[in-house]
């Protein structure tokens, strides 16, 4: 659990706490979308731009459920098939935008550092990689945060009164 000193005012405690949640949360996909594309490329000799789609589609799951449980704490709020069928497709959206945002990112640099010549070549895609997971981390918490999870308990506001 991340605690945070009591020093900090509520209300951008919890917000800061939900962001490092996110963060962690982010961190852990990310290590699986890498870990996954080494696999598959390095390992399997898969193609570097189909192994990158099946990685983030492992990551995209692993997340949602990282997600759901412990970063927007809403495991409880949706429980019915309908009611994680609904999370889960509004999750997916978010999702499937932000991986397209992420590989048009993570193509484009791998395109670019292989152009340039840039490293080892089985360097490149991890690279590339980080530069698109990123960028995309930015569309991925707007989306989760105000769309996917919409149902989380809302935040304290920052100014009472």
């Amino acid at each position: 659990m991340i605690s945070l000193p009591d020093t900090i005012p509520p209300a951008l405690r919890a917000r800061l706490e939900r962001i490092l949640k996110f963060a962690m949360t982010g961190g852990i996909g990310f290590v699986v979308d890498v870990g996954v594309l080494t696999i598959l490329n390095a390992g399997l000799g898969v193609d570097p731009y189909v192994a990158r789609v099946f990685a983030i589609a492992v990551a995209m799951i692993t997340t949602w459920l990282i997600n759901r449980r412990y970063t927007f704490e809403v495991h409880d709020k949706a429980t019915t098939a309908r009611e994680l069928a609904a999370e889960g497709g509004r999750y997916g959206l978010v999702a499937v935008g932000a991986a397209l945002f992420n590989y048009a990112t993570y193509a484009a640099t791998l395109w670019t550092l292989t152009a340039l010549g840039l490293g080892p070549e089985h360097i490149l895609p991890p690279i590339a990689a980080v530069v698109g997971s990123g960028l995309a981390m930015f569309v991925s918490w707007f989306g989760y945060s105000r769309f996917a999870f919409r149902h989380a308990d809302p935040l304290p506001p920052i100014r009472e009164g």
